[in-house]
């Protein structure tokens, strides 16, 4: 077993029947959760400060190219590739991330090793500068939200799923459930806000992958179209609210970016899939 999973393995081997926490366990996704970086810890990305561009590259900008884009992160994808995580990431080169303020037009750009870079001012006072914060990256389980589609493929139903894991009683005197227990777990393993790549994203208002595949126009939950176009869609960036560099989108909104394995394998950033998660 893999070190990033034994802690959650062995809280649901405790805490659920044994057929129902091999399940889970079988489901769990690695992320690359990002946190501040300290003195001394390999950087894996940063958020804010200004975007390193390609000389020939214009400032991102909306489609109608009347306003620019704000730059919210960079990933150094050749330092991710040291960390396991379950989604195919380049091996080298940079992703950008640019969004609007309101985050309702956003960019991801992708430049491959090698390229000429260089620091870029911002073009005008309409692009929100962020401060710079450099980030480290750790390998950590993810677990399917209990709306995910996963969960119709391995348990047969969100119903089925919800009886036997999170609604599972664990003390019939005190009515504790498993979901009781498993928050604990989440909220000890969590040190600043949950910016993470790869693994499953936290679905605020549905998972990104389920966004995704409404979006498209395959059916819903059930409908193999639907959880065939699900099963296609990965979580490329997390970027939770983050009071260190000012970073908000609404009321409590985060930023989760999804992508296709395809588009992904092909290093096409074009149709990456912004979902603002929030209210």
């Amino acid at each position: 077993m893999k070190d990033w999973m034994i802690d959650f393995a062995e809280l649901a081997r405790e805490e659920l029947p044994p057929g129902s926490a091999e399940r889970l366990i079988g489901l769990l996704r690695p992320a690359i959760r990002l946190s501040a970086a300290e003195d001394g810890e390999t950087m894996v990305g940063r958020l804010g400060g200004l975007p390193r561009l390609p000389d020939d590259m214009a400032w991102p900008s909306v489609s109608d190219g009347d306003r620019p884009l704000s730059f919210l992160a960079e990933l150094d994808c050749g330092a991710l590739a040291r960390y396991e995580v379950d989604i195919a990431l380049p091996d080298a080169g940079t992703l950008l991330f640019f969004a609007t303020t309101d985050a309702d037009e956003h960019q991801v750009i992708y430049v491959p090793d090698g390229t000429t870079v260089a620091e870029r001012p911002a073009p005008d006072d309409r692009v929100e500068v962020y401060p710079e914060l450099p980030l480290t990256g750790a390998t950590e389980p993810t677990w399917p939200s209990r709306d995910h589609p996963v969960l119709v493929d391995v348990f047969g139903s969100l119903q089925e799923a919800e009886e036997k894991v999170w609604e599972h009683v664990l003390d019939e005197d005190t009515c504790e459930l498993f979901e009781y227990q498993l928050q604990l777990f989440e909220d000890g393993g969590r040190d600043g806000p949950p910016h993470q790549v790869g693994g499953y994203s936290d679905a605020l208002q549905g998972p990104i992958e389920v966004v995704a595949a409404h979006a498209a126009g395959t059916g819903s939950y059930g409908d193999p179209a639907f959880q065939e176009e699900a099963r296609q869609w990965v979580t490329l960036l997390q970027l939770a609210e983050d009071s260190r560099t000012g970073m908000r989108w609404g009321d409590g909104a985060w930023l989760i970016w999804g992508i296709r394995k395809d588009h992904l394998a092909a290093c096409d950033f074009s149709k990456v899939h912004l979902h603002v998660a929030g209210h």
